[in-house]
């Protein structure tokens, strides 16, 4: 058995939470729950570890699995037995995994499970079946199975293992885990992304296995598909609970210390296994199905213990619990041992987020709703179904009892039968017979000796210890009162406000007939909730006559009583039914809708009751409330009468998407008809159609990408990649373009993509947009993008051109552009390869002559509209820096050169009408100027073939001129004379 925190410790987590720790003699750590709970236990008889799932039939008796195939039957009160062994395959985490319980078993008796079984190209496969359970009140057996569906099995982890049954009946939620094995990277774990195929989904099945009508991908021509079976995908080990106010909650496990819930929303995807969490999954995030997956992030991520599951959702809809715990979820992590709660409005935004509840828990393998609304734990070390009770909500049970007298054996047969408990609990029964004798039980005997009279006392006990008495007298020697109910003749249910008139005859040895004292009291049992009992009449004679209530929920306890000269009495009593039909309150997108007075939108209530329908003003999906479908009424809450036949109402709502989709024709008509379904995930939610897609998100609202544009963005990889449009698309500033900007993927900063006729469509992003957007965009100087932004050669860099310009940034220089002149130049020279990438934009030079252009390659060009572009770089860059640019020497008027021998280089520059220099010597780190008379002197020489060779100085001051050196001698310049010379050293 795998390790557990010791008590101690689980007491010091939960006392810094303010919890305080309940022990008990058992062996095992005791629970660690809140003050005031406790855990009341109801064995299942699973071996040890074998526990897997459990459900509850209708009079609160218990169904259990267990992992080898095991379904075991736990009356109320009593103890399990077996009522069918299911021949399962168990290798890993597959067997017998769950079972539920269809809401008219009653009639039906219909449950259906979830197993993996021998069989199949793989050995195992995996199916949910359909079963009758023999037996007219308890189940004695499974018979008569029909598959719902089945497929090969891929590994023996996560297979099928939850289901759950609509309140209506007619569909099943079935949770598929990827089935992938634990390796690092499966490829089959892909699956989970793949609509078509049914591992790592919720799929919504009718209860023949076919797809439902409003499923996201239903097709009626492809019933048996996985695909229109699909309602959610990207899971990787789910569990599946429904909200009797609507709304779907899965639970997943992932991998890495990860755990998910999320809300059900048709058609979207959690992302599994591209994402764990809001993480992107090592391994599998490199391979290139998972490039541009976009994260859907759920309701609430958190950590998780070990290899176990996360297991439940359920939502606890009673009012026995402290106000705090009142419409929030359990989550169990099986691993840790631990239950957690969970609360979210109706609009999906998570008010608490998961909070320790409970540890010390064992093994728990799912968690169910006990008759009475109590948080019921299945865990698989106890075997038990561990009811969390919140002992202070405990109401007192109520004793009452019949006896009836054999005056010829003295003999007295007492039942408890009218006796109950409001919260559902198992009692216990005390007699004390009145003369020394006791006994216990429901039903009892006791033979009285002569002579006596006697008051019997009953006495009744729940789980928690809380005590009910009631007494009568006893004549054992003589008959009591009997008294007779007349059946009435409208029948045995009722509509509210309908008379309920019954009658009764009575009789008595001695009296004869007594009047009838009758107890009219109202009993309200609200679905997942304790009982509350209120008087409502008093009367006598032969007949009490009432209208039926008109709450729903309820049934009159009609009781007529007579009491004869010797106070002895005789009781009978009649339980009204309600008359009940269907109500289904749906949303047009997934709701939590209410129903008043209990809460769930899907149950049957009194025919003719009064009830409040209340629609949230926001959907779990975000959508707004619109109207009621069948009245149109724009209030979102409403007063209805319920039907005799069922009755079913739906709130429309509409998305922000939708609803501008419906109010703007042009926009309708532009857009062309929606394709699938709104989808959901980051950065918020999106709806295709047939020439362009609708976005809303919560910092721009809904805006559109439509044509070319549309285009341009889907193949780039759409919102993954450069995410949603952050305006409509808007005409140029100049000429006939048009753009969308987007407000940025996680690799690209905010984009923009401008299309024209000549051009089409081009994508710009990040600081090469924005120092596109700097410049002015496309009415400024560089003007419209004409290529995407794309990566250079060497992979250091990114570039955009642009008309007649180009931006190229790199992480260390920055976005500077490049236009004109200076851009063809960069171009010939071989762009980044040769040159390196820019340093600085095209700028002007001080004198407002020329301009230029730097580069990393420590090189620049140059240009003015008298000489042209050219580049210097290098150490003759250097020197012509260190002379002052082109306000100390000019600008080139040639790039650099290789002299004729190839042994040196050169740039001529020019200043007004001067010509000068700079000569750099192969082998040498330094370049030097040559300038004027003296420059012309060497030019008429042969330059450096001439037999000065290269210059080795810079022109200098020398008395009465000027002097440059060489290798080989000297040119001396006289400013009086203006005379040249040229000497050897």
């Amino acid at each position: 058995m795998r390790s557990r925190r010791s008590v101690a410790a689980a007491t010091a987590v939960l006392t810094a939470l303010g919890i305080t720790a309940v022990t008990t003699p058992a062996a095992e750590a005791a629970p660690v729950l809140p003050t005031g709970f406790v855990f009341v236990d109801t064995p299942t008889g699973q071996p040890s570890g074998e526990l897997t799932d459990a459900a509850y039939l209708p009079d609160g008796s218990a169904l259990t699995t267990g992992k080898q195939g095991s379904v075991r039957w736990t009356p109320s009160g009593g103890q399990p037995i077996e009522v069918a062994s299911i021949p399962v395959y168990t290798g890993g985490s597959l067997g017998l995994t769950s079972i539920a319980v269809a809401p008219d078993y009653a009639t039906s008796r219909t449950i259906y499970t979830t197993q993996a079984v021998p069989g199949g190209s793989t050995g195992r496969v995996l199916r949910v079946s359909k079963w009758q359970a023999q037996g007219t009140d308890a189940p004695t057996g499974l018979t008569g199975e029909s598959v719902v569906l089945e497929f090969a099995a891929n590994s023996d982890e996560r297979g099928i293992q939850d289901l759950a049954v609509d309140p209506t009946g007619s569909a099943l939620w079935i949770a598929v885990g990827d089935n992938a094995t634990d390796e690092p990277v499966d490829r089959f774990a892909l699956h989970a992304l793949d609509p078509s195929l049914p591992t790592g989904k919720v799929l919504r099945v009718d209860t023949s296995g076919r797809g439902v009508a409003d499923n996201p991908y239903y097709d009626p021509s492809h019933l048996n598909s996985w695909r229109g079976r699909t309602y959610l995908s990207g899971l990787r080990d789910p569990r599946v609970t429904l909200d009797p106010r609507g709304g779907v909650l899965v639970t997943d496990t992932g991998p890495a210390g990860r755990h998910e819930v999320n809300i059900a929303l048709p058609g979207q995807s959690s992302k599994w296994p591209c994402w764990n969490g809001n993480t992107r999954t090592p391994g599998y995030q490199d391979l290139p199905e998972c490039a541009d997956v976009t994260n859907t992030a759920p309701l609430v991520e958190a950590g998780q213990n070990g290899n176990g599951a996360l297991v439940g959702g359920l939502r606890y809809g009673g009012q026995a619990y402290p106000e705090q715990y009142r419409e929030s979820h359990f989550v169990a992590d099986k691993s840790a041992g631990t239950l957690s709660t969970l609360s979210f409005t109706s609009s999906a935004q998570v008010n608490s987020p998961l909070t320790l509840f409970a540890s010390a828990l064992g093994n728990p393998v799912s968690i169910a709703t006990a008759p009475n609304g109590d948080i019921v734990v299945a865990d698989a070390d106890t075997s038990a179904l561990r009811r969390l009770s919140y002992r202070p909500a405990n109401k007192v049970p109520v004793a009452d009892f019949n006896a009836t007298i054999d005056p010829v054996t003295r003999t007295v047969s007492f039942d408890a039968g009218l006796s109950t408990d409001p919260d559902f609990d198992d009692l216990s029964y005390q007699w004390d017979f009145g003369d020394g004798g006791t006994g216990s039980g429901r039903t009892s005997e006791h033979t009285y000796g002569p002579g006596y009279t006697a008051t019997a006392t009953l006495t009744v006990k729940d789980i928690h210890g809380a005590v009910a008495s009631s007494s009568q007298t006893i004549t054992p020697g003589g008959a009591g009162p009997v008294i007779t109910l007349i059946p009435p003749i409208q029948g045995t249910v009722y509509s509210a406000r309908a008379t309920v008139e019954v009658s009764a005859e009575s009789d008595d040895p001695v009296d004869g007939p007594i009047t009838v004292i009758w107890k009219a009291e109202q009993r309200r049992c609200p679905a997942d909730d304790s009982c509350t009992t209120t008087l409502v009449r008093h009367g006598s004679g032969s007949t009490l006559k009432m209208d039926f209530p008109e709450e729903t929920d309820s049934s009159l306890v009609l009781t007529g009583t007579v009491t004869n000269s010797r106070n002895v009495v005789a009781k009978a009593r009649y339980v009204a039914q309600p008359r009940l039909a269907r109500l289904t309150v749906a949303g047009s997108h997934p709701a939590q809708l209410t129903v008043e007075p209990g809460r769930s939108a899907n149950r049957l209530v009194t025919v003719g009751s009064p009830l409040k329908l209340s629609a949230p003003a926001t959907a779990l999906d975000g959508a707004v409330f619109h109207r009621w479908a069948d009245s149109f009424g724009t209030n979102a809450q409403r007063e209805i009468r319920m039907t005799a036949a069922e009755l079913t109402l739906r709130a429309d709502y509409r998305s922000p998407i939708e609803k501008r989709y419906a109010d703007e024709p042009t926009l309708r008509t532009t857009l062309g008809a929606a394709v699938g379904r709104e989808v959901i995930e980051s950065p918020g939610h999106w709806q295709a159609y047939a020439n362009g897609r609708l976005y809303w998100t919560w910092r721009h609202g809904v805006t559109a990408v439509q044509g070319r544009i549309h285009e341009k963005y889907v193949a780039l990889g759409a919102h993954a990649f450069l995410g949603a449009p952050s305006i409509d698309e808007f005409p140029g500033k100049v000429g006939d373009g048009r753009f969308s900007h987007f407000e940025g993927g996680p690799t690209t900063g905010e984009g923009t993509i401008y299309w024209t006729p000549a051009s089409g469509a081009a994508v710009v992003y990040g600081p090469i947009r924005d120092k596109w957007l700097e410049t002015g965009s496309e009415s400024g100087v560089l003007g419209h993008p004409t290529t995407d932004q794309a990566a250079t050669p060497d992979g250091t860099g990114r570039y955009n051109h642009f008309v007649d310009s180009s931006i190229y940034w790199t992480a260390e220089t920055g976005a500077h552009f490049v236009m004109g002149a200076i851009r063809e130049k960069w171009k010939t020279l071989g762009w980044e390869r040769y040159f390196g990438y820019p340093t600085t934009d095209e700028t002007g030079t001080p004198d407002g002559v020329g301009r230029y252009n730097h580069f990393s390659r420590v090189g620049s060009i140059y240009w003015t509209p008298s000489t042209g572009a050219y580049e210097v770089h290098g150490w003759i860059r250097e020197r012509w820096a260190g002379l002052g640019w082109e306000a100390g020497f000019g600008y080139p008027v040639t790039d650099e050169t290789w002299t004729p021998q190839g042994s040196g280089k050169y740039n001529h520059f020019r200043k007004g009408n001067e010509e000068h220099s700079i000569y750099w010597r192969f082998g040498t780190s330094a370049a030097f100027d040559v300038r004027g008379a003296i420059r012309n002197r060497w030019r008429q020489l042969g330059w450096e073939t001439s037999y000065l060779g290269f210059p080795t100085s810079g022109e200098y001051d020398v008395p009465g001129g000027k002097r440059s050196d060489f290798q080989n001698g000297y040119i001396v310049f006289t400013a009086a004379t203006g005379a040249v010379i040229d000497r050897r050293y």
